[in-house]
C-alpha cells in the first residue's frame, strides 16, 4: 500500500515536470539567445531580466531536485501509512502548484518579449 502511494506520489511529480520542461524547452526555441527574459515585474512593468538559461530552466532543474528529495522522503524506513499519505499530499498538491506557476510566469515573459518585438517565430 505504501509503495503504491509513492508510486501514485511519482506519477504526479513527472506530470508536473513533463509540463514545464515542455513549455520551458518551447519558450527556449522561440525566445534568442542573446535576449534577456524578463522574471519579475512591478505593477505592469518589468523590474528584473535574467540570461535565457537560468530564467527557463532554474524551475525545472529546482523541481526534480524537490522531487528527489520528496521521493526519498516517501519511501524513508519505518513510514506508517500516514506519513505516506501526507507524503502523496505534498506530492499531489506541488506539483501542479509549481507547473501553474511556472506557466504563469513564462506567459508573461513571452508576451512581454513579443510586445517587444524579440521574440522568433513560432517552431
Amino acid at each position: 500500500m505504501i509503495q503504491g502511494l509513492s508510486i501514485a506520489g511519482d506519477v504526479f511529480w513527472i506530470l508536473g515536470l513533463a509540463l514545464i520542461s515542455a513549455l520551458s524547452w518551447g519558450a527556449w526555441k522561440r525566445i534568442p539567445a542573446e535576449t534577456k527574459v524578463p522574471v519579475a515585474w512591478k505593477g505592469g512593468a518589468v523590474s528584473a531580466r535574467a540570461h535565457r538559461l537560468p530564467a527557463l530552466w532554474l524551475v525545472p532543474v529546482l523541481a526534480f531536485a524537490i522531487g528527489v528529495w520528496l521521493k526519498f522522503e516517501s519511501r524513508a524506513p519505518g513510514i506508517d501509512l500516514d506519513g505516506a499519505l501526507i507524503a502523496l499530499g505534498v506530492r499531489a498538491t506541488l506539483a501542479p502548484l509549481i507547473a501553474v506557476l511556472h506557466m504563469g510566469q513564462i506567459r508573461r515573459a513571452l508576451a512581454t518579449l513579443e510586445a517587444e518585438g524579440a521574440l522568433g517565430p513560432s517552431r
